[in-house]
């Protein structure tokens, strides 16, 4: 594919220079989490037996100058991330040239700091390809411009854990370095000759469709421009306060067709519960499901039955998306964004031109990070952009005001959970049913592209693609092996408003942080405290009493200990639901995701007559198996542990019959330092698991149960629904 890079040749992935320093290329985007610059440095420089220090140049994301795609997610790969292949491969094949250069047999030869030694002799890297290339083609299969991109085929030997001297220690990042000093490139400053400024007249609502375009008053913006291209009605400038200022008044008078299919944050649960269709979609069973559940919650000596649930959330970037797009009039296609998966949005640029990928080219920069909502390809701008500048020939850049972001962005699906469970006479876990509903989580398209009546891809629907498929398919590995009866199902429907909306969109959903996990963790693992209650048990110990797995035992009595954890049964014996007063309580959750074990304690306090909660203490042990970075993942740590306390206490997406109305900071707040609670963050490094889990996700989830279930041991009442608003927290404590 033409602008494109080779992916079989070994220099497309991983350059050795001269002077034995190293340029590794991924296509995976750095979305804050900083593996491409510590822990992709580490591994490569651990296969290659180079110093963390030879490796002096990241090359990330941009699609004319990466070779693999894929979005920023799954970083490490279960432990085998392309980057790691390839450097492997690449250690055979410079074994086998330096083999021939020295005259040594290869298994003689030592490598140490990029240096081959055999036979009294030695040479270094830079010296041993120096004018030519590696005899080494890399095997790759996939689709470069799908969500997943390229990945590397087969099994090269791979350096064994006794072997790494780079792996398990903390470096820093250099992508924070180049930022606080000023040095980074972002993609709110690209500038390009002759570039204009665009925004966007969004519809009225989420199902409106034009009437007519307001008229431009050329006395006050004589040089701004309206574009019409079906529902998408645009307006160009060349300074972006004109074209703020004219898009407001250009908006004032546009008609819009009026459209009611919501059924409002107030009636969501209702909503989902009586009229979604969950028929239509198969049910995905558990793969952990077992034994008979229906005879013994018959029969059960204690049961649980309740319903949790989950509202809509944002992904809520400090900065709205933006992007400048330039299209050439030969039909090449430049975009220029912050973006997890510039590869896919370069596939989703071609399909809406009716071109082909060669045709684009996406260039990759630094922006604020918004966890999954463009690993699908695009965050919002990208495509508005794009066909701004087709229709003035010129580039434009399009930045989405603070409410279009809000309003028309992509949303983390609200969800709810009905479950059953049995204890016996002993306090055991004898059974357990969970129905888990959520609508469909994956919608990519090209909202620019929707409103333009251009091509995208199909719409969430029924079908066998686990992108955009309506299957809800479980996704929390069931953990607790000692339960004799098991029954997990997945309910998927169609987005709220989707089938009602002209535009076939409604509240279009997209994974976030822990995508559909956190949707189904959050209700098993409140569930479980509450089966913990019922049997009289303490939660901790509960838990221990139905795991096999040893890894989940360590974190749990790591977390135990690291939060100086009182063993008891909840609620606290002198918890009490009235009052000013504000009385404490601690919780816990369990987690197993990309191969890492996670446990989480929150202390909490909560004032029972306004239902304010504030989280104290947030302490969580975590089990990756190989710690690559120990500095880096507490860090990454500690952030999710903030976004779930968002998640769990204040972030809400309000909408009425026709769209979202939260539009602001006000009307849909995220934590400040205030919010932010003593985080203590415990490291398991477990060498004999062999393999490195990744570190960048499950943080944000832990939070919800945990402090759901301290509330319920402050107080004796159990909330049931996300997020724990102060309103909602004290009408529940009044039942």
């Amino acid at each position: 594919m033409m602008n494109s890079l080779d992916a079989s040749l070994p220099n497309s992935w991983i350059e050795i220079r001269p002077d034995n320093t190293v340029l590794i290329r991924t296509g995976k985007s750095d979305f804050g989490q900083g593996t491409t610059f510590t822990s992709y440095r580490q591994i490569v420089a651990d296969e290659l037996s180079v110093p963390f220090e030879a490796i002096t140049t990241i090359v990330q994301g941009s699609t004319d100058c990466t070779p693999d795609g894929s979005g920023a997610f799954d970083f490490l790969g279960e432990g085998t991330p392309n980057i790691r292949k390839v450097a492997a491969y690449t250690y055979q094949a410079l074994l086998d040239l330096a083999a021939e250069r020295l005259g040594v047999a290869k298994e003689k030869l030592s490598v140490k700091d990029g240096v081959v030694t055999g036979g009294g002799k030695s040479v270094s890297y830079g010296d041993l390809i120096k004018d030519q290339q590696l005899k080494l083609s890399i095997p790759v299969t996939g689709d470069l411009t799908s969500i997943m991109g390229l990945n590397v085929a087969g099994n090269p030997p791979m350096k064994p854990v006794s072997a790494y001297t780079v792996i398990g220690k903390s470096f820093k990042s250099s992508a924070i370095t180049a930022k606080v000093t000023g040095k980074e490139s972002w993609a709110t400053d690209v500038r390009l000759p002759g570039m204009l400024h665009g925004r966007v007249v969004h519809p009225k609502t989420l199902g409106s469709t034009l009437i007519s375009a307001g008229e431009l008053d050329k006395t006050k913006f004589p040089n701004s421009q309206v574009i019409v291209k079906g529902s998408l009605v645009g307006v160009v400038a060349p300074t972006e306060w004109e074209a703020i200022q004219a898009a407001m008044q250009v908006a004032g008078s546009t008609k819009w067709t009026d459209w009611k299919g919501l059924p409002g944050t107030a009636k969501l649960f209702q909503h989902l519960r009586e009229e979604a269709d969950w028929k239509s979609t198969p049910v995905a069973p558990g793969h952990a499901n077992k034994g008979k559940v229906e005879p013994v919650l018959a029969s059960a000596h204690k049961k649980l039955s309740a319903s949790y649930q989950l509202s809509y959330m944002k992904h809520a970037p400090i900065g709205p998306t933006m992007a400048v797009a330039d299209v050439k009039p030969d039909g090449m296609v430049h975009i220029y964004t912050h973006n997890q998966n510039p590869q896919e949005l370069r596939g989703e640029i071609a399909m809406m031109f009716k071109t082909t990928p060669d045709h684009v080219i996406v260039h990759a920069f630094a922006g604020p990070g918004h966890y999954g909502r463009s690993n699908g390809g695009n965050a919002g701008a990208e495509d508005e952009a794009a066909i701004l500048s087709q229709a003035v020939g010129k580039p434009v850049r399009v930045q989405w005001m603070r409410d279009d972001d809000m309003k028309w962005s992509t949303s983390s699906p609200a969800a709810y959970s009905d479950v059953q469970l049995a204890i016996d006479e002993k306090g055991k876990m004898t059974a357990y049913q969970i129905d888990h509903y959520m609508p469909a989580m994956q919608d990519d398209r090209l909202i620019g592209a929707v409103l333009a009546g251009l091509p995208t891809m199909p719409a969430p629907g029924v079908h066998s693609d686990f992108i955009t498929s309506t299957i809800n398919n479980i996704s929390d590995p069931w953990v607790y092996a000692q339960v004799p009866n098991l029954v997990e199902n997945g309910h998927g429907a169609l987005q709220v408003g989707q089938k009602a909306s002209p535009l076939a969109i409604g509240i279009r959903d997209h994974s976030m942080r822990t995508p559909g996990q956190f949707q189904q963790n959050y209700p098993r693992e409140l569930a479980i405290n509450e089966a913990a209650a019922l049997a009289g048990a303490d939660a901790i110990q509960f838990r221990i009493d139905h795991l096999t797995e040893e890894r989940a035992i360590g974190v749990l009595k790591a977390v135990r200990d690291a939060s100086g954890w009182d063993t008891r049964p909840s609620p606290h014996k002198n918890a009490v639901s009235a009052g000013a007063e504000s009385v404490r309580g601690r919780g816990v959750s369990l987690m197993f995701r990309s191969q890492t074990y996670w446990a989480c304690v929150c202390e909490i306090a909560v004032t029972p007559s306004t239902g304010a909660i504030v989280v104290e203490k947030y302490t969580i042990a975590v089990d990756p198996g190989i710690v690559i970075n120990p500095m880096h993942l507490k860090r990454q740590i500690e952030g999710g542990a903030v976004m779930g306390i968002g998640h769990a206490l204040i972030e809400e997406v309000a909408f009425d019959e026709s769209g979202i109305t939260a539009d602001d900071w006000n009307s849909y707040p995220i934590p400040t330092m205030a919010d932010i609670p003593e985080i203590k963050v415990v490291l398991l490094n477990n060498p004999k698991v062999g393999t490195y889990g990744g570190g960048s996700e499950a943080a944000n989830a832990l939070a919800a149960p945990a402090i759901a279930a301290a509330v319920h041991d402050a107080t004796g009442k159990m909330i049931r629904r996300l997020p724990m608003k102060p309103a909602y927290v004290l009408a529940a404590l009044k039942t």
